[in-house]
């Protein structure tokens, strides 16, 4: 009779650890297999928050409710811009100067838009209230390299510990930015990263290639009219495909942005 129930207790617990076991293995955050589309809680940023920008506008496409949510939190959020977003071209922008940007008579066209574009961002970080950098490459010229020394030193330097940079996609700067990023991931695990896509809301446009699969939609109706401001900005400037700005066409969201939480 003692054999039997010993025999019955044991089944029990064997039954019991096995479905534990598999329980934990489906639920685990931490596992190593991406599972596409996840949908994960934000957990807020403290402290400093560098938010890394291939080219002006994509802060505001991308993060500027995200922006203005961090800010809100009390926490420093510095801007890098890497690029002036200068290139020229029958299939590319012209630029208005609006703003009566003091522009010399003979400058090139390229370096026009240089100074047009980053007058604009000035404007925008002002409306957010960021702090933020210009390094002034020109468009299309990123690579990992140059991008992850500006990471690299905005953390050893400036005591940054958060980052945030586009998803790769189509465009060589936004890809360098993302191959960057992994390359802070690398040397740095202890910090954390995230991501945004600046397409993803086109239809028409690949999956952007994020480092994780996990990301969560915020909602950052709340700081809209920023956001609103910041697009008007940039609106104004533009010559060509105007409608690319103004939110309430549909082609660019005001609500809700999609961040990548990669740790």
């Amino acid at each position: 009779m003692k054999k039997r129930m010993f025999s019955f207790l044991l089944i029990v617990l064997l039954f019991l650890f096995f479905a534990i076991f598999s329980s934990t293995q489906v639920s685990n955050p931490n596992s190593n297999e991406n599972v596409p589309n996840v949908t994960v809680n934000a957990t807020p940023d403290n402290g400093k928050v560098a938010v890394i920008l291939p080219h002006p506008d994509d802060e505001t496409i991308g993060v500027g409710g995200t922006i203005q949510m961090i800010m809100d939190n009390g926490n420093t959020v510095h801007c890098e811009l890497m690029t002036s977003g200068n290139a020229v071209g029958s299939q590319l922008r012209t630029v208005e100067n609006y703003y009566g940007v003091n522009i010399s008579a003979n400058s090139s066209e390229a370096y026009r838009k240089k100074l047009i574009r980053e007058d604009s961002f000035k404007r925008v970080m002002a409306i957010y209230g960021c702090q933020y950098n210009i390094e002034g490459y020109d468009d299309g010229s990123l690579n990992s390299d140059i991008v992850f020394t500006a990471m690299e030193d905005l953390y050893l330097k400036g005591g940054y510990t958060t980052f945030y940079t586009v998803t790769g996609d189509i465009n060589g700067d936004h890809l360098a930015c993302y191959q960057a990023m992994i390359r802070m991931k690398e040397k740095y695990p202890q910090l954390k990263y995230r991501e945004f896509p600046i397409y993803w809301y086109r239809s028409s446009t690949p999956e952007p290639m994020a480092i994780t699969n996990n990301y969560t939609d915020i909602d950052v109706t709340k700081y809209i009219s920023k956001k609103q401001q910041a697009f008007q900005v940039y609106y104004n400037i533009n010559t060509i495909l105007p409608s690319f700005y103004p939110y309430s066409t549909g082609a660019i969201s005001s609500s809700p942005e999609r961040i990548y939480y990669i740790n």
